[in-house]
C-alpha cells in the first residue's frame, strides 16, 4: 500500500508541475516538422504501390487470356481503351482494355483489371493472341504503367514487354522518363514512337 501511495504523490507532481509555453511551442513545431516529412513520403508509398498492384494485375490477366486462348484454339485482339486525362470521376473506374475473341468475349473481359485517375498506362500498340498462344506482331508489345503523381514524387515507371511471337510476359522499370507529362492521359496508345522494349529493363 505504501509503495502505491508513492507511485501516486509521484504521479501528482508531475501533473502538477504542467508544460510551460516554450516547451508546447517546441513540440508542436517537432510534430509539424515530422508530419511534412512523413505524410508525403506515405502518400507517394501508396501511389507507387497502386501503380505496382495494377502492373501485377494487368500481367496475369494477358498471362490467362493467352492460355485460354491456347486452351480453347481461338484468336483474341487485345484492342486499348483511350482514356482522357481525368475523365474517370473519383471513385469510379474503367477498364483499360477490350479483348475481342472468336468465341464469346464477355466473361475475359469482365476480368480485365480496372484503372482509376490516379494511374496511367501507355501501350505502343495493339496487338492479336494467335489459337496458339503466340503474339502476332511485327515487335514486342511495350506497356508502361505510372502514377499520375509522377511530378509530386510517385517516380515510378513500370513496364510489361509482352514478346514476339512466343508471348512471354516480362516485367521491368521503363528507364525514360523525359516524355512524361502532368496531364497524361489514363490509356492510350503511343504515337511518338517512344516505347521501345531495350528501355523496359527487367526487374
Amino acid at each position: 500500500m505504501g509503495i502505491y501511495l508513492k507511485f501516486l504523490k509521484n504521479m501528482k507532481k508531475f501533473y502538477d508541475k504542467g508544460f510551460t509555453l516554450v516547451e508546447i511551442i517546441i513540440a508542436v513545431g517537432m510534430m509539424s516538422t515530422f508530419s511534412s516529412l512523413l505524410i508525403p513520403n506515405f502518400l507517394n508509398w501508396v501511389r507507387t504501390e497502386k501503380v505496382n498492384a495494377y502492373t501485377r494485375e494487368l500481367r496475369e490477366y494477358f498471362r490467362v487470356v493467352r492460355l485460354d486462348a491456347r486452351r480453347w484454339g481461338y484468336s483474341c485482339n487485345i484492342n486499348t481503351n483511350l482514356i482522357d486525362h481525368n475523365a474517370v470521376p473519383r471513385e469510379q473506374k474503367y477498364q483499360g482494355f477490350t479483348i475481342s475473341c472468336d468465341n464469346d468475349s464477355n466473361l475475359i473481359n469482365s476480368l480485365a483489371p480496372a484503372l482509376n485517375n490516379s494511374i496511367f498506362q501507355v501501350i505502343n500498340k495493339n496487338f492479336k493472341i494467335t489459337p496458339n498462344g503466340r503474339i502476332s506482331s511485327d515487335e514486342s508489345i511495350v506497356i508502361v504503367i505510372g502514377s499520375q503523381y509522377f511530378f509530386s514524387g510517385a517516380k515510378l515507371l513500370n513496364c510489361l514487354i509482352v514478346k514476339t511471337p512466343t508471348g512471354h510476359i516480362a516485367k521491368g522499370k521503363f528507364i525514360q522518363s523525359d516524355w512524361i507529362t502532368d496531364t497524361m492521359k489514363v490509356s492510350e496508345v503511343d504515337q511518338n514512337n517512344i516505347l521501345k522494349p531495350d528501355k523496359c529493363i527487367s526487374s
